[in-house]
């Protein structure tokens, strides 16, 4: 089975985080005996304008991890023009796509991350060529309210088109069925994989030590809540001085949380790790006691599942994506916004450590959200929609 990746975004390299987990996903299906390959217009933002003169253009083609994987690199001329932005899109990501075509040929079936808009881009595949699609939806504008009517418009079109529609955690689908009200179609429910990487890397035993760390890491906007996290880190610091907590990630926000962190005055108890490489990432959750995800809004959560698969336990907010995840003995759910429960949450797991037991953590993540789980869950979806086309 030839299948190709259509991502909305995608990591620069195997050590970026953004869009790990299409490219993990990607990697995962390629071993369960499909031929993969990668199609990505990568198209820079206006805000990086010297790279509009220095940055690289036309396609590149690489191969990763033995992966084809091609991009078309530009700039996004039309950020707030969201027709002009998908046409652009889909002009670039053609060109690209008949590049990979004549290099590898067709593939049987396309597997869309997100619809704005390598969605759009392969509903013109879908056109020209009649190569189904399915689409996987990750973006969290859905839930913030920020799709624009026109991107709407385009988001309902690949919907409509799609063989199957796949969201990455319950609440998420039944939001988006709700935001696709005038359609029929049902969205499906498989989550992202969790790299082998995490669920093969060795559980050291605990030993004494003088600090609990708690760790987040996310990158750093409005949207993360980690201020929230600061502040009910801060209301643990006067019960107990033996915690610490580590937050990686780069972002917006990241001086206005400094600069909280010194009004608190914790700052020696809050420690910033800056961007991290995925084995960064690795190895520092690996490190940590417990991993604390305080968003508003997630429409998954790669880094709560990487998380559990090195046996830590999490508490995070109901957010829309760890209701999918945390299961009991996996950790705590508490409300958005809510730093007294957060706060409450978080002594829980300093005061109780031996109620969350590493392996069976480890263990329950990898029956639900392995590369082998996912894998043959995509392929068995693949499979109906060809044995049907």
């Amino acid at each position: 089975m030839h299948i190709l990746i259509l991502p909305s975004w995608y990591p620069s390299n195997p050590s970026d985080i953004n869009g790990s987990f299409f490219r993990e996903q990607a990697l995962a299906l390629q071993k369960h005996n499909c031929t993969v390959g990668v199609v990505y217009p990568q198209l820079r933002s206006l805000r990086n304008w010297k790279s509009i003169f220095l940055g690289p253009r036309g396609t590149a083609k690489e191969i990763d991890d033995g992966i084809p994987t091609f991009r078309c690199h530009g700039t996004n001329w039309f950020p707030r023009f969201s027709s002009a932005a998908a046409w652009h899109w889909v002009k670039r990501g053609m060109d690209t796509f008949d590049r990979y075509v004549r290099d590898y040929g067709k593939p049987d079936i396309i597997h869309v991350h997100s619809a704005l808009y390598a969605g759009c881009l392969a509903v013109e595949i879908f056109k020209i060529h009649k190569i189904p699609f399915v689409i996987t939806e990750h973006s969290t504008s859905y839930a913030r309210g920020l799709i624009s009517k026109n991107q709407k418009k385009l988001s309902e079109r690949v919907s409509e088109k799609a063989k199957c529609r796949i969201a990455v955690s319950l609440e998420f689908a039944r939001l988006l069925k709700g935001f696709h009200e005038s359609q029929s179609q049902d969205w499906i429910y498989i989550p992202n994989i969790v790299s082998k990487s995490f669920t093969d890397h060795r559980i050291k035993p605990n030993k004494a030590k003088s600090d609990y760390t708690f760790i987040n890491i996310a990158l750093l906007s409005d949207k993360k809540a980690v201020d929230n996290l600061i502040i009910a880190f801060s209301k643990l610091l006067l019960k107990s001085e033996n915690i610490i907590l580590k937050i990686g990630g780069d972002g917006p926000a990241l001086s206005k949380l400094k600069c909280l962190t010194n009004d608190l005055a914790i700052s020696d108890k809050v420690i910033f790790l800056g961007s991290l490489t995925r084995e960064q990432v690795l190895a520092e959750v690996a490190n940590a006691d417990a991993f604390v995800l305080p968003s508003r809004y997630e429409t998954f959560g790669v880094v709560v599942i990487e998380a559990l698969a090195l046996g830590k336990p999490v508490v995070a907010t109901r957010c829309g994506g760890p209701e999918s995840i945390i299961r009991e003995g996996d950790g705590l759910l508490v409300p958005v916004d809510d730093i007294e429960s957060l706060a409450d949450a978080m002594w829980t797991l300093y005061k109780n450590p031996g109620d969350y037991e590493a392996n069976r953590i480890r263990k329950s993540c990898i029956d639900r959200f392995s590369e082998d789980t996912i894998a043959s869950r995509l392929k068995s979806v693949y499979e109906e929609i060809l044995v049907a086309k």
